[in-house]
């Protein structure tokens, strides 16, 4: 399962996807630049991004066939990334934008000082 994240503080997709622990976006390689700049992918998604700017709403979340079956096939895909969008969905709702990416980036923080802090452990046991 991947879950590796990076920091991500841009548009927010239609779907609640966190750019940032999209594979395409945090892959080395012909990484994608974020839903706020990659326009052919997120800004033209019939899927949820058209199916959202027909209903005059910003999230799948604010439509009252909220969550659809191909919003459920979708979000199902998304699993094994570490990302359950109907929750994305449910946070977006609870807290906004804002707080959205606050608890996501915040996710990166953490999983950073945990691997710091094993780091100095082990340099702790290892004799040089």
């Amino acid at each position: 399962m991947n879950k590796e994240l990076k920091y991500y503080q841009g548009k927010i997709p239609a779907c609640g996807v966190f750019c940032g622990g999209c594979p395409v976006y945090v892959r080395e390689k012909k990484s994608c630049p974020g839903a706020e700049i990659n326009f052919q992918r997120c800004e033209n998604c019939k899927t949820f991004h058209l199916c959202c700017k027909e209903r005059n709403i910003a999230n799948c979340f604010q439509c009252e066939t909220f969550p659809c079956s191909k919003f459920k096939r979708f979000a199902k895909s998304w699993l094994k990334y570490g990302q359950d969008l109907i929750n994305n969905q449910r946070l977006l709702r609870e807290v906004g934008n804002g707080g959205f990416l606050k608890y996501y980036n915040s996710k990166i923080n953490a999983n950073s000082m945990f691997h710091i802090r094993q780091a100095t452990v082990l340099k702790l046991f290892v004799k040089k």
